[in-house]
Parts: structure tokens; sequence; C-alpha cells
């Protein structure tokens, strides 16, 4: 390699990881401490729904150390509809209750179709989430040669691109003499019955989703923000932390300056 060559390469590398070097810190926010408490200050809003949703969440252009990883909303700008991720499925999320940690999700392959066109089981990380409210699974059988099941119903899946598919109104094991099944969970009416399931009204069923809880301590952040702090998450500890304005800028809580106003120590 000549010269000339050499240097182009030399050139070449150095531009390459100069724009490895932008890419990850705009993908990981600041390194430097003093900036954490100011990159967190954004609350997430998508369209009338979900607004001004704040830690443990945090939105998919924050830096990563504003919110839990397993609570990155996504907002498509075109129709207003927020995703989740959720054990490599994605929901579309319909309400975010902070003040009670309650969301309601459905599968996005759901509102793209009908009939789920993933054919995996529905599942929580039982480590992060749980079930918040009554619900009940919807059983999907896809391409069953023959079944002699009661309360089984011969569902269509629109443009689901599926044929002879089969709906039952709780947990089967197994795909049997199926193709696949797919097990969907959803809510439960008030009264605490099962939710009945017919040719014609399963997908309004189904396209309201379930409720989820999320076990992400509150009591942390609760105690950052009453110190003037910003709530954030450390991988070194995979546990809530505490961004402050002045040092420590990383602590369990901020430092008060004596004298503080009520509406000075919330800082948020």
């Amino acid at each position: 390699m000549n010269s000339q060559s050499s240097s182009l390469f030399s050139f070449l590398h150095l531009s390459i990881i100069i724009k490895l070097l932008v890419l990850f810190q705009s993908l990981h926010g600041s390194s430097n401490p003093e900036e954490f408490y100011h990159t967190c200050g954004n609350t997430f809003t998508c369209g009338n729904t979900i607004t001004r949703i704040g830690y443990p969440f945090r939105g998919s252009d924050d830096p990563l150390y504003c919110g839990h990883p397993s609570l990155v909303l996504t907002c498509d700008d075109r129709n207003n509809v927020t995703t989740i991720d959720i054990m490599n499925m994605t929901y579309d999320v319909m309400e975010i209750d902070q003040a009670t940690q309650i969301m309601r999700i459905v599968r996005e392959d759901v509102m793209e179709g009908t009939c789920p066109k993933e054919l995996v089981n529905t599942t929580l990380d039982h480590s992060i989430f749980d079930y918040a409210s009554s619900y009940m699974n919807f059983t999907f059988l896809y391409g069953c040669s023959s079944l002699h099941i009661p309360d089984l119903s011969l569902v269509s899946c629109g443009n689901g691109g599926y044929d002879g598919v089969s709906i039952f109104p709780g947990n089967l094991q197994g795909p049997g003499n199926c193709n696949a099944s797919v097990v969907v969970p959803v809510l439960v009416s008030g009264n605490g019955g099962g939710t009945p399931v017919n040719s014609t009204g399963w997908d309004q069923v189904l396209r309201q989703g379930f409720q989820i809880t999320w076990k992400i301590d509150r009591e942390n952040c609760i105690g950052c923000t009453e110190s003037r702090g910003r709530c954030g998450y450390s991988f070194e500890t995979n546990r809530t932390t505490c961004f402050c304005p002045d040092p420590p800028f990383i602590s369990d809580t901020c430092s008060i300056p004596s004298g503080a106003s009520p509406a000075t120590r919330s800082g948020m």
C-alpha cells in the first residue's frame, strides 16, 4: 500500500470512528453526570391519550438512563399510536395511569388484522409486569384437521391472512390436531363473568386489550422528586437512581437548599 492509499485509509478509518462516537452519544445521551439532570427533563406525550408520562417510562428518543429498559415508549406520529415492546412482542398502549401503575395494552398484530398474525403466545416478564385486573384467555387454533370441543367457534380473520381459524374462550393445551395455537388475554366484564365469544363480537373484545401493572418501585422516585431531583435508571445497580442539579449529581436523593420553598423542592 503506497503512502497516498495509506493516508486515505487512515482518514476513512478516523471518519468512521467519529461517526460511531456521535451515534453512540446520540443514543446514550451525555456521559457527564452533570448533564443527566437536564437530559432527563422530558415527559412522553403521543396524541391526546398518552400524555406527560414520566419515569419509570422514557421515550425511545431519550437517553437510555432516563427510564427503565423494559418501559420504553415509541410514538408513531402518523397516527399518534404509542407502542411498547414486551418479551419480543409489540403492543399498542391504550392507557397509562401512573398513579395506580396500570396500563392497558393490546397486541399490535391484533390491531393490524383481527386474529393474531404472530403465532406465539402472549407472555409477560413477571419480574417487571403482572396482570392488573380480571382477565381470561382466548385460544386461537390455526389449521385444525378435526375438532370436537364445546364452545369452539369458527371465526373470520379478515385481513389476517389465515383461513379455518377457531377461537376458544379459555386455555387449550398445545395445538393438538391443529398447526398452531395462540393464547391472548382479554379483559373480563365487571360482573366477574366470562367474556362471551361468538362469530361477530369477539374481535371487539380482543381489541379492548388487557390491563397490566408494572412493579418498578415508586418510593425511591418520590423521594427523589421531592428533593428537587429527576428520576433515572442506573445500569450499574439495576435500580432507580436520582439525578440532581447540584453536586453530588447522582444520589438516592438530592440536597435541598435551606429555606427552599415547596415549589422549589419539587423542581420538576
